[in-house]
């Protein structure tokens, strides 16, 4: 005997499918076919006694009434006997529990049992489970068109989607949508269905989801109405998430329960269909599930909903500064205020990343109701924990807002300060070098009033930063200064080695290449006392970077694979992937393109496997470059598209011009020099814009290569002579080498004037 349990929500159509394959089924069970609605879930009804349910059942087997026995144990004795030996199909629907399905099945094998039920049957130990989830988007549509059958004349294919995702995709909410469309004429359209279904009369969320005869909310109540005592306050305290997702920490914070009591009262509300099962240990709650929650929990006392949403906040906020401390590179300022009750451990920065990846949308989400509901310091601490990830994972002008907002939040000064920090680094990412300096100005300012020190010290080491870009590398060197005596007057070796790693770049920036690796070096010993692996690795690859600089192309792989050795030995698929990628950059420039190909293929999986995509855009430009160089000229333009796509989505516009200069190289090479030229002024406009004075010489220098190509040397050499000057004047001798002697097959000198 096969038994499959179908389970699900209230309305996800387990009865339609139970019965589709029942009838798709048939032909294989000549014997006979039994239906039978157990009204498990039924307003207005009882569930089915068991005893009556053997009753009708032994009925549809054509059992006279007389001779069915009134003990419920003979009739399913008599039940079994009917059935044994035969190939019958059997179609329980809408069971209420187990207890009520035991004495309905078969003994013996060559029948099929097809059951349904809301609750998940996990004590039918030989049923075949099968959780239903709602339909893709493309069905939702198709079965909402077809129920509809209604004219909605040239109607955008857009709003269809909406309507189906309004409906959640529930195939109830769709046949209730697709009623009102069928049977309100002329007088209904897709947009006025938009507006009825989001209409919230006497406070009822799903108001709009009523037809004579069906309603949703009354289908969900059915559900709630099982519920214990503490399964229904947690289901009304799902009203409150600000995210699609929970667990056991959540549901934890929001009762201010045990996290063994929250777990278990989450797996009941799963097995009972109100939760659908994400990944192991969370759920999915669904859009109207969640109205429905709202629209219970509003006669809940407001003191009670205002302290268990409190507590969410607490819990989100502190976990995810927790998780940004271990992930930047600054030293950060930790979670201030009480930790919550229960939290995850979050033992090394891969587990910081992942958790703050799973909890996005719902830190997002809190942060939205933190601010619109004037919860300033919950707007602060939760753009804090968000800043990490926002500059990992982009998009940045979703930073921008997110930190904009927080900074405009006047009472609490250290907060602010703080959010003026990420504020300004964000601004530096997308280019705005003097937005982010206004920011970080300001916020040395706040921090300097509120006397914490560790905040103004990482307030200057982002300034630094964005000096860089504006080429005031002296300031630069000076806020370093400043960072590194508030770092030794705190103590903090952590701040020290961060503060020299920013001094080696600053000086082989500026072409002091030999005081680069010194202070990389220094930073490196610290980070060694301190047994922190991965300050090593980060200080190794820098360290990789200007042995590259100088050409001195085997010092740099050494470091740059002891580096990747190190992330490796600590599980770090990020620093693995930043090591791969500027070992593929070495190899490149050491003519070993195979090598080149396979760091870079490796650095891209990672990427890939981590969702970086900033770190994806970055290993396909460089990639691009090695197959120009290979000759594979169709995957070096494929390479190259998608960076330039992915630089765009992140709103990264220094990078994307970056790979722009590399494609015009591509372009000139295939031939096309009119576009590669008009990409190569493209970038050279954004770089002048942002400062990038070494990108703007290469942007100068691709110029200069289709000047030449077109046969203009005045043109030519007048460019690659900006481009020289850039070189040296930032102290980038095998850049200004290579042009100097491209200068001197031109012209026969290689006078920069």
């Amino acid at each position: 005997m096969v038994i499959s349990a179908i389970d699900g929500m209230g309305g996800v159509g387990k009865s339609a499918l139970a019965v589709h394959a029942a009838h798709r089924l048939a032909e294989r069970f000549p014997d006979g076919q039994l239906f039978l609605d157990l009204y498990g879930f039924t307003q207005g009804k009882a569930p089915r006694d068991p005893g009556d349910a053997l009753a009708a059942l032994l009925g549809g087997l054509g059992v006279p009434p007389q001779r069915i026995p009134g003990d419920v144990d003979a009739r399913a004795a008599l039940y079994r006997d009917r059935l044994s030996g035969t190939r019958t199909l059997v179609v329980l629907d809408n069971a209420a529990d187990e207890d009520q399905v035991r004495p309905l099945l078969p003994a013996a094998g060559g029948c099929l049992v097809l059951i349904t039920s809301r609750r998940r049957l996990t004590s039918l130990d030989d049923a075949l489970p099968l959780s239903l989830d709602v339909l893709p988007v493309d069905a939702a549509v198709a079965l909402l068109r077809e129920a509809s059958r209604h004219d909605t004349g040239s109607a955008d294919e857009s709003l269809w989607h909406q309507v189906a995702e309004r409906c959640g995709r529930l195939p109830l909410a769709l046949l209730i949508a697709a009623a009102l469309l069928r049977t309100g004429g002329k007088a209904w359209d897709l947009r006025r269905l938009l507006h009825r279904l989001a209409s919230r009369r006497s406070g009822d969320e799903l108001a709009g989801y009523t037809v004579t005869g069906r309603s949703l909310a009354a289908v969900f109540d059915l559900s709630y109405r099982e519920l214990s005592q503490r399964q229904r306050l947690l289901f009304r305290r799902l009203g409150l998430l600000p995210g699609p997702e929970i667990d056991a920490y959540a549901a934890a914070a929001l009762l201010d329960a045990d996290l063994d009591e929250a777990d278990l009262l989450v797996q009941q509300l799963s097995d009972h269909s109100l939760l659908l099962g994400a990944a192991p240990g969370r759920y999915r709650v669904h859009d109207l599930i969640r109205a429905h929650a709202r629209t219970l929990a509003a006669a809940d006392p407001e003191d009670q909903r205002e302290q268990a949403r409190d507590r969410l906040f607490a819990y989100y906020q502190h976990t995810a500064r927790r998780a940004g401390v271990l992930l930047d590179r600054v030293p950060r300022q930790g979670p201030g205020g009480p930790a919550p009750r229960h939290a995850p451990a979050l033992p090394d920065e891969q587990s910081a990343r992942t958790w703050l990846r799973v909890e996005r949308a719902g830190l997002e989400g809190a942060f939205e109701q933190a601010h619109g509901r004037g919860m300033g310091a919950h707007t602060v601490a939760l753009a804090a924990g968000l800043a990490q990830i926002m500059v990992t994972d982009g998009p940045w002008a979703r930073a921008l807002a997110v930190h904009e907002t927080a900074a405009g939040h006047l009472g609490d000064r250290r907060g602010r300060a703080g959010a003026l920090t990420d504020l300004g680094r964000v601004r530096r990412l997308t280019g705005d070098a003097s937005g982010a300096a206004d920011a970080l100005g300001l916020a040395l300012r706040l921090h300097a009033e509120v006397d914490e020190p560790l905040g103004r010290a990482g307030a200057l080491v982002e300034l630094v930063r964005v000096r860089h870009l504006t080429g005031d590398y002296a300031g630069a060197g000076e806020a370093l200064a400043q960072a590194l005596r508030l770092y030794r007057g705190l103590g903090n070796r952590h701040g020290q080695a961060t503060v020299f790693a920013e001094l080696g770049r600053v000086r082989y920036l500026t072409g002091e290449f030999t005081g680069a690796a010194d202070a990389l070096t220094r930073s490196l010993g610290l980070y060694r006392e301190l047994g922190n692996r991965q300050g090593q690795a980060t200080a190794l690859s820098e360290l990789g970077r200007v042995h590259s600089f100088v050409g001195d192309l085997a010092a740099a792989a050494d470091a740059l694979a002891r580096a990747l050795e190190l992330n490796r030995e600590l599980g770090n698929r990020q620093g693995q992937a930043t090591a791969l990628t500027d070992l593929g950059a070495v190899r490149r420039l050491a003519g070993d393109h195979t090598g080149a190909a396979d760091a870079l293929a490796q650095a891209l999986q990672l990427y890939r496997d981590l969702g970086h995509r900033h770190g994806q855009a970055l290993a396909l430009a460089e990639s691009g470059v090695v197959r120009r160089l290979a000759g594979d000229h169709t995957g070096a333009a494929d390479a190259l598209t998608r960076a330039l796509r992915l630089y765009r989505e992140l709103g990264h516009r220094g990078d994307e011009a970056w790979a722009l200069n590399h494609y015009g190289t591509l372009l000139l090479a295939m031939g096309d020099r009119p576009r590669a030229l008009a990409l190569h002024l493209r970038a050279l406009a954004v770089h002048r814009e942002l400062s990038k004075h070494d990108d703007e010489a290469v942007s100068l220098e691709g110029i200069a290569e289709c000047h030449l190509d077109a046969g203009d040397t005045v043109h030519g050499a007048d460019r690659l002579r900006q481009a020289l000057e850039i070189y040296r004047r930032l102290g980038m001798r095998p850049d200004a080498d290579r042009v100097r002697a491209r200068l001197t097959d031109v012209t026969g000198s290689g006078r920069s004037s």
